[in-house]
């Protein structure tokens, strides 16, 4: 099996899971503060109707006092963890798409962006000269087809330490000189291994910069990251970024696209977190509300 499905399994399993806690919580307070309440209210006509709003407007403070507890307290460890990380690294972090986190700076002379996302995903952008594309990814059946259905060919590699990825190039012998080259081979490998958790790694060379991504839980729930993996995956892509840059210039090159330029600096973030948040409240208020009106309803037909 792939690590893409053996992740995704994961995944499943990781919403089974939480499903299951939610389920074990949510329906013997649902039956307390909501069946109970409308079964008296229902079948006895001296019973109040505070005996329904209370129990109800308790259960929905429970609800979502609860989920918004549970998501602060998620965020705020989320957000040590990764300061230990990075900040020591002279990166200045801030909120990212909500539930997310990014670090923006400078290291050796060279802007550094990272971010953190769900999936969870981690994307760590190193600033280049060179300008041209690259991309080196494990290789596998899923990877190998999609590049097919996408008419890209990897790169035919005599190395047998690259035996095991994939690596496509807009300009090929630019691409494997720079492979040919043991500094930046041993920093591609040991990225190409980073994390104990990551499912998916790839490595790409954008226009203007080179980007380190690890995608997917191989575990249920934990993906720690130490402050020495950190700086050590930075390092390998300033390696990376320095050996490119001492090679003679690409004979074909490219430009960032404006959404890669929107990415790379976090601008999308910025875009999605007014309307996610404006998703959320919808949520928090639309819900309750239909709640309410689905419970007067009720007893409107049962008079």
């Amino acid at each position: 099996m792939s690590a893409f499905f053996r992740s995704a399994s994961k995944d499943y399993m990781r919403s089974l899971v939480i499903g299951l806690i939610a389920a074990a919580i949510g329906l013997p307070l649902g039956c307390v503060c909501v069946l109970i309440p409308l079964g008296i209210v229902t079948t006895s006509d001296q019973a109040s109707i505070w005996i329904l709003i209370v129990p109800m407007a308790a259960f929905l403070f429970l609800l979502f006092g609860g989920g918004i507890a549970v998501a602060g307290f998620s965020l705020y460890r989320r957000k040590s963890r990764l300061d230990s990380v990075f900040a020591p690294l002279g990166l200045t972090g801030s909120l990212y798409m909500l539930n997310g986190r990014q670090y923006r700076g400078d290291a050796q002379g060279r802007q550094v962006d990272v971010r953190f996302y769900r999936g969870p995903t981690l994307e760590i952008y190193v600033s280049t000269s060179v300008q041209t594309r690259a991309g080196m990814a494990e290789r596998s059946a899923l990877g190998t087809a999609l590049a097919g259905f996408f008419n890209r060919t990897p790169l035919q590699l005599d190395d047998p330490a690259l035996s095991g990825l994939d690596v496509y190039a807009l300009d090929e012998g630019w691409t494997r000189l720079l492979l040919a080259q043991p500094e930046a081979r041993a920093a591609l490998l040991r990225l190409m291994q980073a994390s104990n958790w990551a499912a998916l790694h790839q490595v790409h060379l954008q226009p203007g910069a080179f980007q380190l991504r690890l995608y997917r839980n191989r575990n249920l729930f934990k993906y720690d990251i130490s402050p020495e993996e950190g700086r050590q995956w930075l390092e390998d892509l300033m390696t990376l970024a320095r050996v490119a840059e001492s090679l003679p210039a690409p004979q074909v090159t490219a430009q960032a696209s404006s959404a890669e330029q929107m990415v790379r600096s976090g601008g999308l973030g910025k875009v999605v977190l007014p309307i996610t948040i404006a998703m959320v409240v919808a949520l928090l208020v639309g819900i309750p509300l239909c709640g309410i009106a689905i419970t007067m309803a009720i007893l409107a037909l049962a008079k």
